[in-house]
């Protein structure tokens, strides 16, 4: 364990020392300099490199997914806390295969960030604490995610800290023409249904608001959400089971972030007196997929909608 301080207070001081010549304007320019412009954030203004090629995330669906979906692999990324169940939401395996772990999003190892010597950081609003040591390893840019609107202005801000402006706007031409499809096929039954997005655990329930992922697609799609989760002032309500008949629906998706089978769920009485559970309508959803924050994992939940609000309801006609 000393030697191994020993070496990581070296490369500390070798990161530090390399910083201190890039920045500090009394030390002379060297012709190779790397370019860099100023970027506001979270954290502050930071100098950060124009073309970054070792970048490490701190979050898994708002910041890594981005990143992925603009064509740029990190070197370094954190996780979702590995005790929910899943490390990347949105995300497939293929996608993050070969690339080291730093620990989870609120607990990232400063260590194995070190150690891979990168060249940006991006984390988030709640990596202040660390702010500091991050931006002795390496020019750092914390996301704030309660600034956005929307996960697009999310990932636009993302992709330009980037420099990958004109390819966001692919990419969200591409949503937007996904959206446009799927109001298409739904014809008249879109202005028709009433749609209710809820989570189980445990024995309660949980309802969020437009600040939900999902709930924004769902908005933008044009669907009717019921009128006490569309006027939902709180990010999240946790109710028990006897409000459930509030959150009753034409289609009701079911985020099921238990280990209990949804049948085992359905056979409670309560369950029968729904609407969406007689006429066959209630969908159980990936939490994975459902809680994404970035384009990969939107597409998943467009998938879904596809699958349910569509195809599903032409194969019972």
């Amino acid at each position: 364990m000393g030697l191994f301080s020993i070496i990581l207070l070296w490369i500390y001081q070798s990161v530090t020392d390399n910083k201190a010549s890039q920045f500090d304007s009394n030390l002379p320019i060297s012709s190779s300099a790397v370019p860099t412009r100023i970027v506001k954030h979270a954290g502050g203004e930071t100098k950060i490199p124009i073309n970054p090629q070792r970048i490490i995330t701190l979050h898994d669906s708002t910041i890594l997914d981005p990143v992925l979906a603009l064509g740029i692999k990190p070197i370094g990324i954190a996780t979702y806390p590995p005790e929910q169940g899943v490390l990347f939401r949105g995300i497939d395996e293929y996608q993050v295969k070969n690339i080291p772990q730093v620990g989870s999003a609120f607990q990232p190892s400063l260590e194995k960030i070190l150690m891979l010597k990168p060249d940006l950081i991006l984390g988030r609003e709640n990596h202040k604490n660390i702010y500091t040591q991050l931006s002795d390893f390496a020019p750092t840019v914390l996301v704030d995610w309660g600034n956005f609107v929307s996960f697009q202005d999310n990932f636009r801000y993302i992709a330009q800290v980037l420099g990958e402006e004109e390819k966001a706007k692919l990419i969200l031409n591409k949503y937007q023409k996904r959206i446009q499809e799927l109001q298409h096929r739904m014809g008249k039954r879109l202005q028709k249904i009433k749609v209710s997005v809820i989570g189980l655990s445990g024995q309660n329930i949980k309802s969020l608001n437009r600040d939900a992922i999902f709930n924004q697609v769902l908005d933008d799609i044009g669907v009717n959400r019921i009128p006490i989760q569309k006027n939902q002032k709180e990010r999240y309500l946790v109710l028990s089971l006897e409000h459930l008949n509030k959150y009753d629906a034409d289609v009701l998706f079911i985020i099921n972030e238990s280990r209990k089978q949804l049948s085992d769920y359905l056979k409670n009485p309560i369950w029968s007196h729904m609407k969406a559970v007689q006429n066959k309508q209630v969908y159980e959803v990936d939490p994975g997929n459902w809680f994404s924050g970035g384009p990969l994992g939107v597409n998943k939940i467009l998938d879904d909608l596809f699958k349910y609000l569509v195809d599903s309801t032409k194969a019972s006609t």
